[in-house]
């Protein structure tokens, strides 16, 4: 009973045992009994008491029932606080929902469970992890009481896990992230681990390990024996130079840096080392040996002066074949003067002031300009590059080397000269000349100045975009964006600008991208367009009005043919409309078009000179008449021929019953040679008869027409023209209301 039960149910339960035999027959062996539970039960009680682990009891509301020592110590609660308090007093809400769950589960299955990382929270506040065992506690009819169990602190255990286990993730990182190859392996030089350094630097893969032997990356396998000597006696290994190979057989040069690891301090179990690719240092090395010898061979054979020399003893100490050939001098000659000595007077004072500045301690350019004189009385520029060597920390000498300059001193001259010359022409230009940068004006020329009104003083405090119209301001910028974006190299703009005075005029903007100061800028050039721009306008109205008049004319053209043709009334402009509409499918230019719709409206000009009884005959015509019906492209190119449109107008008139296979008239042209103008107008012209009323028949409709151009596609029509045709009808866009 005391393994199915707690301790007080024992206890109880002892004392209220009922036996169906005589009191006084059991009597002896019911107090024997008795005091043998009782001290089964202290022995218990006193184990318990004894061990470190908290032990516990509760019913099945998780209220506890009795509690030992150690748990009291473990909450912090004292032996009278603890026994009566609920699970969830000393847990918070997740802890608690869990421990529902888990006593829960035991409840519903019997059987024991052991719940690691249970945190409840001690009587202080601080928070502890248990480990606790917990199983069900039956009554003497086997029925649910509550639950038993043993809780163990594991507190001190589980934050020296987590600091062991952030240690080795911190390890593991240093050894993922470091830059140098690292490799583990066991003796027999298998490799058991390698960082990504080390992936990358033999080019295999993580899944490639277990598979790669060290041993077998070794370029000269005589290497590998003598690396296994010298680390079997020395235990490890430094700057131990190798070839090895990577896994596509590229071959480098190596430092192994390795330890091996001991077996119980006997024999070697393993390796683990750094492996540092050093191929491009010792090509680096190769190159700057190889660099060194040609910089020697340089200094031999150098195309400049170079010298040595002493300040104490005022001579040269040594020069080259060049520095000779500057000053005419021979060596031994130069090395019994100074450099003092094949210097001009002005060179000398120039010299003197350098070389007290350096022996006061001042620090002094390294490059200088000497005028030089040589043996023969010739003059001529050097530049010096010198070098001090220093003793005690004052100078003693120097190294120089010598360029002869003159060339560029007289390019110099010559320079500033031009420059003169070029402000001169600035300055008289007869266009405003200035530099932008910062949107500022800078380095304004007096037409600017005079221009604008403002002194140059002024435009230096103004922003240049507040001169510009706030309307063209938006040219300026796309300007701008245009030289930064793609590349171009100027921009010609025209722009308003307003002056000092507030007059507005137009003025025409050329601007060059340039460094100024070693920053971009623009070199703009500007010219007063003012009068310019007014006479564009009057001239656009002048236009304008001949184009209205020119419109006028040929639409009384038009009407003069209509009113002798009545049936017909409105053809000439249905036509010009449905010409215009194809034109704009095939995407044609705007003023092509706009030659297309005049044409168009005059097309018909020529059947002015044919009998009105002809045009408006209800029956079919005879030869002749017909003839003179075909004339009337040819007559209507002779009525425009000598109008001066900005169209081929004449042209297309005459063209506009030619066909692609050479079956039309008046000039049986083929192809190509018919203007695309005049193969658009013959398309617009059969599709508007077509659907038209004439006086010999009644209108065919628009499918009759669609089925004409479209059989015919090629042979009588242009192809292209044809299809541009269909799609603005599908689309749409050819309005046939007025047929």
């Amino acid at each position: 009973m005391a393994t199915d039960g707690n301790l007080l149910q024992f206890r109880t339960r002892s004392s209220q045992t009922h036996l169906d035999f005589s009191m006084d027959r059991y009597a002896p062996n019911i107090k024997n009994r008795e005091q043998a539970f009782r001290e089964s039960e202290q022995r218990s009680v006193a184990i318990l008491e004894e061990i470190e682990e908290g032990y516990f009891e509760t019913d099945l509301a998780g209220n506890l029932l009795f509690v030992n020592e150690p748990l009291c110590r473990i909450s912090g609660y004292s032996r009278n606080r603890l026994p009566g308090m609920n699970n969830r007093e000393f847990t918070d809400s997740e802890t608690a929902k869990r421990m529902y769950e888990l006593f829960r589960e035991v409840y519903r299955t019997g059987r024991p469970i052991k719940v690691k990382d249970f945190e409840i929270i001690r009587k202080d506040g601080v928070k502890l992890t248990l480990e606790i065992s917990a199983s069900l506690v039956r009554d003497s009819e086997g029925q649910p009481t509550g639950f038993r169990g043993i809780a163990l602190n594991v507190t001190e255990r589980k934050q020296t896990e987590e600091a062991l286990k952030e240690t080795e993730k911190r390890y593991r990182s240093l050894f993922e992230e470091s830059l140098d190859a690292i490799v583990i392996t066991d003796r027999k030089g298998r490799f058991v681990d390698a960082n990504k350094a080390a992936l990358d630097l033999f080019g295999i893969s993580r899944g490639e390990t277990a598979k790669t032997n060290f041993n077998d990356l070794y370029v000269d396998a005589n290497e590998g024996e003598r690396f296994k000597q010298e680390i079997e006696t020395k235990g490890s290994v430094q700057d131990f130079e190798v070839s090895l190979k990577k896994k596509n057989g590229t071959v480098m040069t190596c430092l192994l840096f390795v330890t091996a690891k001991r077996e119980n301090g006997c024999g070697i179990a393993g390796y683990h080392g750094i492996i540092r690719d050093i191929t491009k240092a010792r090509a680096t090395e190769t190159a700057l040996r190889d660099s060194e010898a040609n910089y020697r061979q340089l200094l031999n054979h150098a195309p400049a002066g170079i010298y040595e020399v002493d300040f104490l003893r005022r001579t040269f100490v040594s020069v080259n074949d060049v520095m000779c050939e500057y000053t005419g001098y021979s060596k031994e000659e130069l090395l019994s003067l100074s450099p003092f000595d094949i210097l001009t007077e002005d060179s000398k004072k120039h010299f003197m002031e350098r070389m007290t500045r350096l022996f006061s301690g001042e620090k002094v350019p390294a490059t200088v300009e000497y005028k030089i004189k040589g043996k023969n009385e010739r003059e001529f520029w050097v530049l010096l590059n010198t070098k001090l060597v220093c003793e005690n920390g004052l100078p003693k000498g120097a190294t120089a080397v010598v360029h002869d300059i003159t060339e560029r001193k007289l390019a110099e001259e010559a320079v500033r000269k031009s420059e003169e010359k070029y402000r001169l022409l600035v300055d008289n230009a007869n266009d405003g000349v200035f530099i932008a940068q910062n949107g500022r004006i800078k380095f304004p020329n007096p037409k600017m100045v005079q221009i604008l009104g403002y002194t140059a003083n002024e435009l230096d405090e103004i922003q240049y975009i507040d001169l510009v119209h706030p309307d063209d301001r938006a040219i300026v910028h796309q300007a701008k964006e245009k030289r930064a974006t793609d590349g171009e190299t100027a921009s010609i703009y025209s722009i308003r600008i307003t002056n000092k005075v507030g007059r507005q005029m137009w003025a025409q903007i050329s601007a060059v991208p340039i460094f100024w100061d070693e920053r971009p800028a623009t070199l703009n050039f500007v010219r007063d367009i003012t009068y310019q721009k007014i006479a564009e306008d009057e001239l656009r109205q002048t236009v304008e009005k001949l184009r209205k008049v020119t419109g006028a004319t040929v639409q009384a053209m038009a009407q003069t043919v209509e009113v002798r043709d009545p049936y017909t009334a409105g053809h000439q402009r249905r036509v010009s409309s449905l010409a215009r509409a194809i034109a704009s499918e095939m995407a044609l230019p705007s003023g092509m078009i706009e030659g297309i719709g005049m044409a168009g409206n005059i097309h018909d000009i020529g059947k002015i000179s044919v009998p009105a009884e002809i045009l408006s005959k209800p029956g079919t015509l005879t030869e002749i008449q017909f003839a003179l019906i075909k004339a009337h492209p040819k007559t209507g190119y002779e009525i425009l021929k000598g109008i001066d449109f900005p169209w081929d107008i004449a042209r297309i008139v005459l063209q506009h019953h030619e066909r692609i296979d050479g079956s039309g008239y008046p000039q049986g042209l083929c192809g190509d040679d018919i203007l695309l103008e005049a193969r658009i107008l013959a398309v617009a012209d059969v599709v508007e008869a077509m659907i038209s009323h004439r006086p010999y028949r009644p209108a065919l409709g628009i499918e009759k027409a669609l089925e004409e151009v479209s059989s015919k596609r090629g042979k009588l029509y242009d192809h292209r023209v044809a299809e541009a045709f269909e799609n603005a009808l599908n689309k749409g866009d050819i309005e046939l209301g007025n047929a």
